[in-house]
């Protein structure tokens, strides 16, 4: 059974993967990076199983500033 937690720093290279692999193009794990690095308010967890990340959810805020 998965265990479902808010990411960590450590997170960050398997969140990259997971969702490369689940895209099939490197643009989608660099996607994740920027809105991390650009938004405030930014939720994200991560499904982990046996200690691998293996799915990844992001919520960022949508609208005008």
């Amino acid at each position: 059974m998965a265990e479902i937690r808010r990411e960590t720093p450590e997170d960050i290279l398997e969140i990259r993967n997971v969702n490369d692999r689940a895209f099939g193009r490197p643009d989608e794990g660099a996607v994740s990076e920027q809105l991390r690095e650009a938004c405030e308010g930014l939720v994200s967890f991560v499904a982990v199983v046996e200690g691998l990340v293996v799915g990844h959810v992001l919520f960022s805020p949508v609208g005008s500033r």
